[in-house]
């Protein structure tokens, strides 16, 4: 039988022992962030996007290349009017086959805008992934820190349980003794239930992390899945100070890039608008295979065939004001794109400069936990020996276990919080950490 008391720890060994049962191999945050970048749905749909931005290429290139026609026409007359002079109205049978061959000279400069937007149109592809890469790593990143501290939170949680039970069975004896108001015992009875329920809360948020770090790295749902870490990430400085910062997030984030080149694409199609206006200018070749057989014997069949060649040219300045009016929106769409690019650099340097702020702040909270901690642990250790010989109450011993539970839940979230910093840096600077 399972005791009413211990079911809530039962609970959340249930939920955080699920994938260790299945003996999984511990994956490491750079095993994390490798399986995540080739597996990933999302990665493989925009690297697809690139092989799909070649054929656009490929295609616009189709502009300044020849085009080839094949028409074969098959036609029969029946006149009935025995009085037609004219052979072509004559009762008769016909066929031809034509072959045409057509080279553009001059598009109006329309086909060259149009590669031009192909190939910058690739660029946008390329530069899509390398975001979507960045945002991945930071989940990924993000999502392999939460499980940890959740799961260093619970394991704090399961020894204050510990402790807090050790604390009621010392209160109960007192009280059996008299030597302590069952008061004592009532307080130590909530300060447990609340530590359980702590217990519990941390262990659905350690479920809750796995569940996402699963759909970063595309991991089934019956897959064991088990993380090896901690949360003693490195003090590292990733910039000399802010204004170095700042200027590494403008070199380096995609999105400045990606906001460019809407412009250059916006532009592009302003040209390609513009070139409709423009002559056209085209050369054709045909060779033309024409029979025909009349159904009167005094005429004679014909069967010819001939080649020719001419030069097409086509102008229209005109086009119901369509074309300025199309022309117009270009200009005013790149305008626009413009004031977004504007406001993407600033919040850039607001991002930066708020993970600046941030990563300072988690360097020294930890340096102060650490000495909070161990001044918590040895206070407790003094009160528990004190409660044993009877020379402090139970009240002074509770207390000690609440400040240590505290100072030790406090470092954590320093360590974790300096983590999440860094991830937040790197993600404001553009640095795919953990990726070659």
């Amino acid at each position: 039988m399972i005791k009413a008391s211990s079911f809530p720890i039962v609970v959340c060994l249930l939920l955080t022992c699920i994938g260790a049962a299945a003996h999984a191999d511990p994956l490491t945050l750079e095993q994390c962030i490798e399986r995540g970048l080739s597996q990933n749905p999302e990665v493989k749909a925009y690297t697809l996007a690139i092989d799909e931005a070649d054929q656009e290429i490929n295609e616009a290139k189709g502009a300044f290349l020849p085009t080839l026609g094949f028409n074969y026409n098959l036609s029969q007359l029946s006149n009935g009017n025995s009085n037609e002079t004219d052979s072509d109205y004559l009762d008769q049978d016909s066929d031809s086959f034509s072959v045409r061959l057509t080279q553009p000279l001059f598009t109006g400069l329309g086909g060259v805008a149009g590669l031009k937007k192909a190939r910058q149109s690739k660029r946008f592809r390329q530069y899509e992934l390398q975001y979507v890469q960045l945002k991945l790593v930071h989940e990924i990143r993000t999502s392999f820190y939460d499980w940890i501290h959740a799961r260093q939170r619970a394991e704090q949680w399961r020894e204050s349980v510990r402790r807090l039970e050790q604390q009621s069975a010392i209160a109960a004896a007192w009280v059996e003794q008299r030597l302590a108001p069952r008061l004592r015992l009532l307080e130590i009875g909530v300060e447990l239930s609340n530590a359980r329920h702590e217990l519990i809360r941390t262990c659905s948020e350690e479920a809750i992390a796995e569940a996402r770090l699963r759909e970063w790295l595309a991991a089934a749902p019956d897959e064991p899945l088990e993380i090896s870490g901690s949360l003693d990430c490195p003090m590292t400085d990733l910039c000399v100070n802010l204004e170095d910062c700042q200027a590494q997030a403008m070199e380096k984030r995609p999105e400045i890039v990606l906001a460019q080149l809407n412009i250059d694409m916006a532009r592009q199609e302003a040209k390609s608008i513009l070139a409709r206006n423009l002559p056209h200018a085209q050369i054709d070749a045909s060779w033309v295979d024409f029979n025909r057989d009349y159904n009167e014997l005094e005429y004679s069949d014909l069967d010819r065939d001939y080649y020719s060649v001419g030069l097409s040219l086509s102008f229209s300045p005109f086009q119901g004001g369509r074309n300025l009016s199309a022309w117009r929106r270009t200009r005013i769409a790149v305008d626009r794109l413009e004031q977004r690019l504007v406001h993407q650099r600033n919040s850039i340097l607001t991002e930066v400069e708020t993970g600046f702020q941030q990563l300072a702040e988690s360097r020294a909270r930890i340096l102060n936990s650490e000495d909070t901690l161990n001044e918590a642990r040895a206070a407790y250790q003094m009160a528990s020996r004190s409660a044993e010989l009877g020379v402090v109450s139970l009240n002074e011993l509770l207390d000690a276990e609440l400040r240590l539970t505290r100072a030790g839940i406090t470092l954590i979230n320093s360590h974790y919080a300096l983590c999440q910093a860094q991830v937040q840096m790197d993600f404001a600077l553009g640095n795919l950490t953990g990726v070659n």
